[in-house]
């Protein structure tokens, strides 16, 4: 099992977001990062920029922004307000955004559907294990406590022992190991991760997180107040 500098325990994320050291100095991370990753991933041929989903044929944006059944979410899928996120488990950035999705999922959960979608960068090492994890975990109805466990001890295991640590997330959720095993190795599950990447390429994503209130791409957040407030506004 982990040992004691690990997150076993099942905690509420935004208890925990005062670890980043203030909102100011988190949000010069943000930047920093989302704007190295974007110049480093190769992967797409469209150019860099969080708003390139607004040059996008609309009627295909709309489609793809569109609630599917197998999406991970959060909140009342009657919501008046849809939040859609493209993330990467490994990315600091996108750490620092899911604890402020966490708290305002649970402050705003009957007028907010949050919906969590893969985009992994090759950057990262663990990127792709992670959210293959994550999915299998899925399979089990364990999705947002493996998610949590991720994104809460990214420090530890993006040093170098990913795949040993996600699996000792793993046993600590009572997840059934073979069945585990059996879904990580199956090529549905690496697909269903590549949908939502492939999704992501066609609005343009390259940054990582990429966030959309009510299908129109977000940029510039700068504190949890402001990301509440630009959601309220849509209320």
């Amino acid at each position: 099992m982990l040992n004691g500098g690990f997150y076993l325990q099942e905690f509420v994320m935004n208890k925990r977001i005062l670890l980043w050291g203030g909102l100011a100095a988190a949000m010069l991370l943000v930047v920093a990062v989302m704007y190295h990753f974007a110049q480093q991933d190769t992967t797409s041929p469209i150019p860099v920029k969080n708003t390139a989903a607004a040059a996008v044929n609309q009627n295909v944006e709309s489609g793809i922004l569109t609630v599917r059944e197998d999406d991970w979410t959060k909140g009342n899928p009657d919501a008046s307000v849809v939040v859609v996120k493209y993330s990467d488990f490994q990315c600091p950035a996108c750490r620092f955004y899911a604890s402020m999705d966490d708290l305002l999922s649970r402050e705003m959960a009957d007028d907010v559907l949050f919906v969590y979608r893969h985009f992994p960068l090759r950057n990262f090492r663990f990127s792709m294990l992670a959210a293959q994890y994550a999915e299998a975990a899925g399979r089990q109805d364990q999705f947002w406590r493996m998610h949590d466990l991720i994104y809460i001890n990214q420090q530890h295991w993006a040093r170098g022992d990913g795949e040993q640590i996600f699996r000792e997330f793993a046993e600590s959720l009572g997840l059934d190991m073979e069945q585990l095993d059996q879904d990580l190795e199956d090529p549905a599950l690496t697909e269903r991760i590549q949908d939502d990447y492939r999704d992501g390429q066609r609005l343009g994503i390259r940054a990582v997180p990429t966030i959309y209130v009510q299908g129109q791409p977000v940029d510039g957040i700068s504190s949890i107040d402001e990301y509440r407030e630009l959601i309220s506004s849509h209320l």
